[in-house]
C-alpha cells in the first residue's frame, strides 16, 4: 500500500469502535413511512460534525409532481426530509469549492457546494425502514441495535443502514486524514426508497450531476448491476349485498378474492421466475362477521420484465377473472399505489464499477461478484439522469423478517473499501 491507502485505511480503522455505537443509535430511531425525521437528524448532525453543512430539505410535491418518476401519494412529506452534504473539490487554481462555514445544519433548498474540478461521486442511501410487526416474533426489542458476537440486530440494520453508516464512516476517514480530492463528494440520505422511490428521485432532481454513485445496499458484498420493474398492484373485487342469512342472494368480495388470488398465482407460478413474480403483501376487506363485505382489495408486490409491466399484470387478472361468472360481468379494479419502479442495469465495463472492482480487489481480494437483483434500488433514480450508479453493501440477515442483522466486519470491509473508491475516484 501507498503511504496514501495506509493513512486511509488507518483513519477507517481507528473510528471504528465509535462508527459501530453510532450504527447501533441509529437503528434505533424507528424511522418507519412518515417517521424518518429522528434518523435524518441523526445523520446531519455527523455530517456537521465532519466540518460539512448539511442541508434538509422536504420533498416538494408540487415542483415534482407530473415529472417521469414521481409516484403520486396522498400522504403528506412535510417534517419528513431528505439529508445532503457536499465534500468539496478542489478548483482548477487550487482553492475549495466552498467549505462549510460552520452555519451547520440547514433547512432549505441549498444543494451544496459547487463543483471541483475533478470526478464527482454520490453516495447514496435510503434512512427508511419496513415495519417489525409483528414484533412478537423477534427474539428482543427490534428497535434495540443490540449486538451480539459481531452481528449487530434491529429493524434497518442491513436494510440499510448498515451501508449509510459505512459510507459515513468512509467520508468520515478520508476527511480525517486530510485527502485532497479534486471531484465533489455527495452524501445523500433520503426517505421511501422502501415504497415509491420519490425521496432519491427528490433529491436528483435539480443535483449536480454525478459521474459515479455507489449505494451501499444489503448486497452481501456483492455488487448488484441490474434490475427488474416492480410494482405494487392494488387489486379490488366488488360484491352485491343481501342478509347473510340467505346465502345466494349475495356475492361475498372477501371469497371471491381469495379465488382471484389463488389463479393470479397459478398463473405467475406457470410464467417462471424469467417473467414475474407475485406476493400478495395485504388483503382488506369487510369489517363486520355478520355482514357481507361488499369490497375486498389486496395488494401485491410483483416483479416483472422491464418493459409493458403494467399491460402484462392487467391482462393477468383479465385471465384470472375469466373462470368466475361474477368477475367476468364485474371486473376487479386495478390501482397502483406505491411502486412503478423502472427495471435498471448498468455496463459492468463502466468506469465506476471497474474503480469499485479495483477498491473490492485491494481491501477484500478477488474479484467483485455482480449479480442480478431480484428486486429494485434507487439506483433507477440516477440511471433515468444517465448517471453510472453500482449497488455494493455489507452482509447481514433476515432482511424485511424478524431478527434482521449485520455483520458489522463487513460494514468496515465496506466502510475500507469505499474510502479507497473515494480516494481513487476522486483524487
Amino acid at each position: 500500500m501507498s503511504d496514501l491507502e495506509q493513512r486511509v485505511d488507518a483513519a477507517v480503522e481507528s473510528r471504528r469502535d465509535d462508527a459501530e455505537e453510532f450504527l447501533a443509535r441509529l437503528v434505533a430511531a424507528p424511522t418507519v413511512l412518515g417517521r424518518e425525521r429522528s434518523g435524518q437528524l441523526l445523520v446531519a448532525r455527523r455530517l456537521k460534525a465532519m466540518g460539512l453543512a448539511p442541508v434538509l430539505r422536504d420533498i416538494e410535491t408540487d415542483r415534482l409532481r407530473g415529472q417521469r418518476g414521481w409516484v403520486p401519494v396522498g400522504r403528506s412529506y412535510v417534517g419528513r426530509p431528505n439529508v445532503t452534504a457536499t465534500h468539496p473539490g478542489i478548483l482548477n487554481g487550487g482553492a475549495g469549492a466552498g467549505h462549510a462555514d460552520g452555519s451547520g445544519i440547514t433547512d432549505g433548498s441549498s444543494s451544496g457546494a459547487g463543483r471541483g474540478a475533478g470526478r464527482s461521486l454520490v453516495l447514496n442511501g435510503h434512512i427508511d425502514v419496513v415495519s417489525p410487526e409483528p414484533a412478537g416474533w423477534w427474539s428482543r426489542d427490534p428497535w434495540s441495535g443490540h449486538v451480539d458476537g459481531r452481528r449487530l440486530y434491529g429493524r434497518g440494520s442491513w436494510d440499510m443502514k448498515g451501508g449509510l453508516v459505512a459510507a459515513l464512516w468512509a467520508l468520515e476517514a478520508v476527511s480525517a486524514a486530510d485527502v485532497p480530492l479534486r471531484g465533489d463528494v455527495r452524501f445523500e440520505s433520503v426517505i421511501e426508497e422502501e415504497c415509491t422511490g420519490n425521496g432519491a428521485f427528490a433529491a436528483r432532481f435539480d443535483a449536480p450531476h454525478a459521474d459515479g454513485v455507489v449505494i451501499p445496499e444489503c448486497t452481501g458484498l456483492e455488487a448488484f448491476v441490474s434490475t427488474p420493474a416492480v410494482l405494487w398492484v392494488q387489486v379490488t373485487v366488488r360484491g352485491r349485498s343481501a342478509y347473510v342469512g340467505h346465502p345466494g342472494a349475495y356475492v361475498n368480495a372477501v371469497e371471491h378474492a381469495a379465488e382471484l388470488i389463488g389463479r393470479l398465482r397459478e398463473i405467475a407460478a406457470g410464467r417462471g421466475a424469467e417473467h414475474l413474480t407475485l406476493s400478495v403483501g395485504t388483503i382488506q376487506g369487510g369489517d363486520w362477521p355478520s355482514t357481507v363485505p361488499l369490497e375486498c382489495a389486496f395488494v401485491c408486490r410483483v416483479s416483472a420484465p422491464r418493459e409493458g409491466a403494467k399491460q402484462q399484470i392487467e391482462d393477468w387478472v383479465t385471465a384470472a377473472s375469466e373462470p368466475d361468472p361474477w368477475l367476468r360481468e364485474h371486473a376487479p379494479g386495478i390501482d397502483y399505489p406505491g411502486f412503478q419502479a423502472e427495471g435498471w442495469s448498468i455496463n459492468p465495463s463502466s468506469p465506476i464499477v471497474a474503480a469499485l472492482a479495483e477498491a473490492h480487489s485491494t481491501v477484500i481480494g478477488g474479484s467483485l461478484p455482480m449479480v442480478h437483483f431480484p428486486g429494485t434500488t434507487d439506483a433507477r433514480a440516477f440511471g433515468a439522469r444517465g448517471e453510472p450508479a453500482i449497488v455494493f453493501g455489507p452482509a447481514g440477515g433476515n432482511q424485511h423478517a424478524p431478527d434482521e442483522y449485520v455483520d458489522l466486519d463487513s460494514v468496515l470491509l465496506v466502510a475500507r473499501v469505499l474510502a479507497r473508491l473515494i480516494v481513487g475516484w476522486c483524487a
